[in-house]
């Protein structure tokens, strides 16, 4: 079956569901497509939103945000967007998985996101979003005068603990991956008394979700009460926009208009953590709002 609609979100995290929310409000047929997951799902407690100082998850984020945008008549479908395309006349068509939604609509908004790449760790699950994050610009306060370890893949790690060493100076770097660093960074991490350990982390002890211990290969078990992981490969989900002329960059991010978040294609918008900027909570909301504005704009002058 296809239903057209004034505009299709791919992806409904939180940037998707705020377009989605703020585009409902001026009246308009909106869709958002989503699968389960995303990386606010692991986020058990965002600290530094406003109006949350003791925290909030990314999944009751996502439930409110939700019911939100349902009660002003926004369509929910989860399913999987496998292809877009775009006819003579410039409207887009959105093909899922399932078979089952096949939508068209006049403009489209990308909220699809990052997806990271978690090492396999016993207690790692249980962990993240409480005592073990991945962003220093939003959880840097949570190591403060704490004992802190950096799991991670040589250069990333040392890179990281230069980040963390303003918040705290109890750190230890583990080379999980042991990738080599070199004899420069190796001094630079002793002179600022930074343990460097370059073995496989065997698993991470925890009561409910509050690290206490860091278990080596070589058998050694670590105490530390938070850790920061530091592995490259974050990569963000831009594929569907390959053939549309778009601004790509090396890892995935796409380019857009920072005033008005529509890309170089005309009508197709991008938000949240796939555009390039700091991967926040409150900036992927004002990404949202900031598009679905200007969305609202260009409708308004197809209809005069």
């Amino acid at each position: 079956m296809q239903v057209e609609y004034d505009t299709v979100i791919v992806g409904g995290g939180i940037a998707g569901l705020q377009t989605a929310i703020q585009l409902a409000r001026c009246l308009r047929r909106v869709a958002v497509i989503d699968m389960p997951g995303g990386r606010s799902t692991v986020a058990k407690a965002y600290r530094n939103i406003l109006g949350y100082s003791e925290g909030v998850s990314g999944d009751f984020l996502r439930q409110a945000g939700r019911e939100q945008a349902q009660k002003y008549g926004a369509i929910l479908i989860t399913d999987e967007v496998t292809k877009l395309a775009t006819d003579s006349s410039g409207l887009f068509t959105i093909g899922t998985k399932s078979g089952i939604h096949t939508l068209t609509s006049r403009t489209l908004v990308l909220a699809s996101g990052i997806r990271d790449p978690f090492p396999t760790i016993p207690g790692f699950t249980d962990c993240v979003g409480i005592s073990i994050f991945l962003c220093p610009d939003c959880d840097g306060y949570e190591t403060v005068e704490k004992d802190t370890a950096i799991i991670g893949a040589g250069p990333h790690a040392v890179s990281m603990a230069d980040e963390l060493i303003y918040y705290t100076n109890k750190l230890t770097v583990i080379n999980h991956a042991k990738v080599q660093v070199d004899t420069q960074a190796l001094s630079g991490l002793s002179q600022r008394g930074i343990m460097y350990r370059e073995e496989i982390v065997c698993a991470l002890h925890h009561t409910s979700g509050q690290l206490q211990e860091i278990e080596l290969s070589s058998g050694e078990r670590l105490s530390a009460e938070r850790a920061f992981l530091a592995f490259p490969g974050a990569h963000a989900l831009t594929e569907l926009l390959r053939g549309f002329s778009v601004q790509i960059h090396e890892k995935g991010h796409i380019h857009t208009n920072p005033r008005t978040k529509e890309t170089d294609h005309p009508n197709l918008w991008a938000v949240g953590d796939i555009n390039q900027h700091s991967q926040q909570v409150s900036i992927a909301m004002g990404d949202g709002t900031q598009a679905a504005i200007w969305i609202q704009k260009r409708l308004r002058e197809y209809e005069k």
